[in-house]
């Protein structure tokens, strides 16, 4: 089961019909950030993860959009290798714009640093990062933006696999309070794919970035995660409790009895990601009800908190933190490392 404490394998989801622009992963919830949450962070992911997460894209996520670039140096699509091909594009840019700050890095990106502050803490992978970002066409155009999402930072889990490669490796070039603009070849971001809908294949990003934290405790962006969910699918009636478990009341029944510490308490539910995939559920076996002791530590802690504050006969959702579910090892192939959960509950026995 999806849900146990224990469990080291999921059934993998059946991919869905768009790819999370933060994680790079097929994804049902389209959020426009740069990464992955499947807080993307993301994403949060979706707000980029994201990806990121942002997941933490997430989702997240990140919704990335380039255009036509300059004839005088248009990809053939003959050509299979763009590194070279995208490297004449960046170096284009830098000289119209007059750019002579830029670091080219080995893998092909280039960190035009704005704001240095060499003295606060370095981005490192496996961290939390929060960032503000602008991301442009390289003719100017703002594809997305945090201004486009009430200025909020977006936080997410700074690693290449839940994020495009070229963020998670200009971000680690960065301290707390840096700004920087990030020049990224079309092989760190999203290839001969792109990223439906916006993302062409083969394309150059730009992204300007200012990191505002750099945080190892990955709670603070899951609650940041879980509030923008709620926001985004306008959810009102959401109860958070002290542990960061959110629990969003469906169908009451006062009469019925608590599913208190100690009783047997069996269960319909349904396993999803924030995006919307389904990584476990009854329906997946047999529909028959899932039995276990509240309070014992047979299932994941997120469950024992939350069907506790249930009856028999009621429905509700539990949106479950990380630290609540699978924690820095995640579950299988579909539950990535620190990745908030959502469970769609219904109470039919309580003993």
């Amino acid at each position: 089961m999806a849900i146990s404490s224990s469990t080291t394998s999921i059934r993998p989801a059946a991919p869905t019909a768009l790819r999370c622009c933060i994680c790079k992963k097929r994804s049902s919830l389209a959020r426009a950030a740069p990464l992955a949450y499947f807080y993307c962070k993301p994403h949060f992911m979706k707000r980029f993860f994201s990806g990121l997460t942002r997941q933490l894209w997430a989702v997240a996520l990140v919704s990335l959009l380039t255009g036509v670039l300059t004839t005088s140096c248009s990809k053939d699509d003959t050509v299979t290798d763009y590194s070279a091909i995208d490297d004449g594009l960046i170096k284009q840019y830098l000289a119209t714009n007059a750019i002579t700050t830029a670091q080219k890095q080995p893998s092909g990106l280039y960190y035009v640093p704005v704001v240095t502050n060499a003295s606060a803490p370095l981005a490192t992978t496996g961290q939390v990062v929060s960032i503000l970002y602008t991301g442009r066409l390289l003719d100017g155009t703002v594809f997305d933006a945090s201004s486009q999402h009430n200025n909020d930072p977006l936080s997410f889990f700074l690693t290449p696999t839940r994020i495009i490669a070229g963020i998670a490796e200009g971000i680690a070039l960065m301290h707390k309070g840096d700004k920087a603009v990030l020049l990224i070849p079309s092989g760190l971001a999203y290839g001969s794919s792109g990223a439906s809908p916006s993302i062409p294949a083969n394309a150059v990003l730009r992204f300007e970035v200012e990191l505002t934290d750099v945080n190892p405790d990955f709670a603070v962006p899951d609650d940041t995660l879980i509030k923008k969910y709620l926001a985004d699918n306008n959810i009102t009636t959401a109860q958070r409790q002290a542990s960061g478990l959110y629990y969003i009341p469906g169908t009451p029944n006062p009469t019925g009895a608590q599913a208190t510490a100690g009783k047997t308490a069996s269960v319909l539910y349904t396993g999803k990601l924030l995006n919307g995939t389904v990584f476990d559920a009854s329906s997946l076996q047999g529909n028959k009800p899932f039995s276990f002791v509240v309070g014992s530590g047979q299932v994941i802690k997120g469950w024992d908190e939350g069907i506790a504050l249930m009856r028999n006969g009621e429905r509700g959702q539990l949106i479950i933190p990380s630290a609540l579910a699978y924690g820095a090892n995640g579950a299988g192939t579909t539950i990535a490392p620190n990745t908030v959960i959502r469970f769609d509950m219904e109470v039919t026995d309580v003993k």
